[in-house]
């Protein structure tokens, strides 16, 4: 009896030890003193500090990879603290270049943002460099008029008087009919640029100088600012009386500058631009954009503008184009038609419209290109030689109240001229 009393008593020590085992040292230790049967309660005792032992190495081992894991962790977390901060600086950045007309620039700035941190705005202002890109590609393609076999472009003429001018068309098929394209490009001295651009933004003149004419009848019989959506930029509505039997055609337009004068230097430009240099913008600054486009168009930002309805027996048109202007170049194929020891200015003129006909008559394009296209920008370049002269009391006027304004457009010119440097 005594014997077998130890035997279970020895059973039952074993057995605690075991438990003991996993729960210090895990499955293997426990299987090693199942394999070694425990002899001994001495040497099962003696074993005990050597698995305490075990079981705080793997503790201190597993402590230190927590602390470890949690300090990469934490450098993690500071790494996108620090790459919010950036782009949050970049958006603002981006509103401020916009705010100041530099749209292409504030465009640059938002390339490589994901979408998911772009607010509207942002998406507006990627939204007008896109446009404004196209309009840049169209008035900066060279054009080889004596290459008639690979241009669809046809001379309508040159206009030759104190300002030369060249005016090209094409027609371009849509769905619905035709549409007329058209190209003016006009050399001028720099002092009629700023007199130019005041007599483009003051819309509500337009009608005390655009020309009509009574056979055929031509005549713009409303001229108004709907909206100033910027320093520049504005909406406005012109109604436009046409020869019978068509019927009054209206356009509500809408005007965006952009001031690309200043260049992104190379060391703006990341990995992802210069391995496309086609889409770094700022390799096309050096110039003054303002593009058009008709608010019924695809493409154009709706800017939660009440649009007008349509009048009876009037037809809305849809207009797009604009205006880039820049330190006329000196290898400019009309430049040795010019003679002047001042710096020259070029101006390209586009835009694509649809008259709303399915068909559009070679005696449509000739009267509207060389008449009324033709003598209206005749006429606009006399008017801006006026308003230099201080011959017009309300434009005169209109500059005096917005010296601000035409203080800025004067800076930016002479730095867009090279005569200043740019602000920084």
């Amino acid at each position: 009896m005594h014997t077998q009393e130890i035997e279970s008593k020895s059973a039952r020590s074993g057995c605690v030890l075991i438990y003991s085992a996993y729960f210090l040292g895990g499955s293997v230790l426990a299987n090693q003193i199942v394999k070694n049967k425990m002899n001994t309660s001495l040497e099962t005792t003696s074993k005990l500090p050597t698995l305490s032992i075990s079981r705080g190495t793997t503790s201190c081992t597993q402590d230190k990879q927590h602390q470890t894991k949690n300090l990469e962790v934490n450098e993690q977390q500071s790494e996108s603290e620090q790459l919010t901060t950036d782009i949050l600086n970049q958006l603002d950045r981006a509103n401020i270049l916009a705010k100041d007309d530099k749209i292409l620039l504030a465009a640059h700035v938002l390339q490589g943002i994901n979408d998911v941190h772009l607010q509207p705005l942002h998406h507006d202002i990627l939204k007008e460099a896109a446009i404004l890109k196209r309009l840049l590609k169209d008035n900066t393609t060279n054009i080889d008029e004596s290459d008639n076999n690979n241009s669809d472009w046809i001379k309508q003429g040159n206009y030759h008087g104190k300002h030369n001018f060249s005016i090209l068309y094409k027609l371009l098929n849509n769905p619905k009919g035709q549409e007329l394209s058209c190209r003016l490009d006009t050399i001028i001295p720099h002092t009629l640029l700023v007199p130019i651009l005041s007599v483009l933004n003051e819309s509500e003149l337009y009608q005390t100088w655009l020309p009509c004419w009574s056979v055929p009848k031509l005549k713009v019989v409303k001229s108004e600012k709907l909206r100033q959506t910027g320093r520049c930029s504005q909406v406005v509505n012109v109604e436009t009386e046409v020869p019978w039997p068509l019927s009054s055609r209206q356009v509500i337009l809408k005007a965006v500058a952009c001031d690309n004068i200043d260049s992104y230097s190379e060391e703006d430009d990341d990995e992802a631009i210069s391995a496309n240099k086609t889409e770094c913008l700022g390799k096309d600054g050096g110039r003054i954009i303002i593009r058009l486009q008709s608010l019924d168009c695809n493409d154009n930002i709706q800017e939660s503008l009440d649009i007008p309805p349509i009048k009876t027996g009037t037809i809305r048109m849809r207009v797009e184009g604009g205006f880039t202007i820049e330190k006329c170049p000196p290898t400019h194929p009309s430049l040795k038609a010019e003679s002047s020891e001042e710096d020259l200015v070029l101006i390209t003129f586009t835009f694509i419209v649809d008259p709303q006909l399915a068909i559009i008559p070679k005696q449509f394009i000739n009267f509207f290109l060389r008449t009324a296209i033709g003598t209206m920008w005749n006429m606009f370049l006399n008017i801006a030689e006026e308003v230099k002269d201080g011959k017009l009391p309300a434009h005169s006027k209109a500059i005096k109240e917005k010296r601000e304004l035409y203080n800025w457009i004067e800076e930016r010119t002479r730095v867009m001229l090279g005569q200043s440097q740019a602000s920084s």
